[in-house]
């Protein structure tokens, strides 16, 4: 009962920051940054969210990305190309669009 309601909460978080900013990024290399949307569902799914694998030659993986049951403060993202990530939410920085 305690996860469930973690989650809940968790998940209502990040709802709620979805009205301030949109987006959540995490800067993995040099040149290579993972883009979280916090406000579009992927592939018509509720609670699965779009992401992008980015790269400074505008090459990018779009995938599908969630918030882990078993770790609520871990991501998990399906790439389009069949691969997967599993990173930790705390790594991920807000970016406003609007600035």
């Amino acid at each position: 009962m305690r996860k469930l309601l973690l989650t809940i909460v968790l998940l209502w978080t990040v709802s709620a920051q979805a009205a301030l900013q949109p987006l959540l990024v995490l800067h993995l290399y040099d040149n290579l940054r993972i883009v979280l949307s916090q406000e579009t569902e992927c592939e018509g799914k509720k609670g699965v969210y779009k992401a992008s694998a980015q790269r400074l030659d505008k090459k990018y993986i779009p995938g599908c990305w969630y918030v882990m049951k078993e770790y609520p403060n871990m991501i998990h993202i399906d790439w389009h190309n069949g691969d997967y990530s599993e990173l930790p939410l705390e790594k991920f920085e807000e970016f406003d669009v609007n600035q």
